[in-house]
């Protein structure tokens, strides 16, 4: 399977569960951002600009799915999973906590960026309190399912090539 198909196929299973599964499943009225997630993962794994390519789809697709304005997620998909590849290489030390704290931090920073470009384009009332609790929790819940899903993202994303080649060095790095 090809690369392509393969960032199709898992762009669609994700956002498939999302509908399905995960819609059904909330806390507080929230529920997992499954295609946030595999957004900020595809920026980790493939680097900035395999992600960018990623989360945009992804976020089209979640456009597709919700009755937001087309482009409004993808607006914020790219550039988490662009900041997200860039401070992934700026890391001196990988660890699991660390690593999981990042997530978290990003998934955060991606509710709330969504939640506030929706509000910049009168989808909803801003109320600060809403926006850090219902990110918290959806963060939380999203982060749970981070594990299974990076494997997947990684599989798509990468499809058993290099991450990066350094042209300068050695040859080839792989990450993950």
């Amino acid at each position: 399977m090809t690369g392509r198909l393969r960032v199709v196929a898992v762009l669609l299973t994700a956002a498939t569960v999302q509908v399905t599964v995960f819609e059904e499943i909330r806390v507080s009225g929230v529920s997992v951002e499954l295609l946030l997630l595999v957004s900020i993962l595809a920026g980790f794994h493939g680097g900035p600009e395999r992600g960018a390519v990623v989360a945009f789809c992804a976020g089209l697709l979640h456009d597709t799915i919700t009755a937001t304005p087309m482009g409004l997620h993808a607006l914020v998909y790219a550039p988490m999973a662009v900041a997200t590849s860039h401070l992934v290489v700026r890391l001196a030390r990988s660890t699991r906590p660390f690593l999981t704290a990042g997530l978290m931090a990003a998934m955060v920073i991606g509710v709330l960026s969504t939640m506030l470009v929706g509000g910049l384009f009168g989808l909803h009332g801003v109320d600060v309190e809403r926006l850090a609790r219902t990110a918290l929790v959806a963060s939380v819940m999203s982060v749970a399912l981070a594990v299974p899903t990076s494997r997947a993202v990684r599989w798509a994303v990468t499809g058993g090539l290099p991450v990066n080649v350094d042209v300068r060095g050695s040859g080839v790095e792989l990450r993950g």
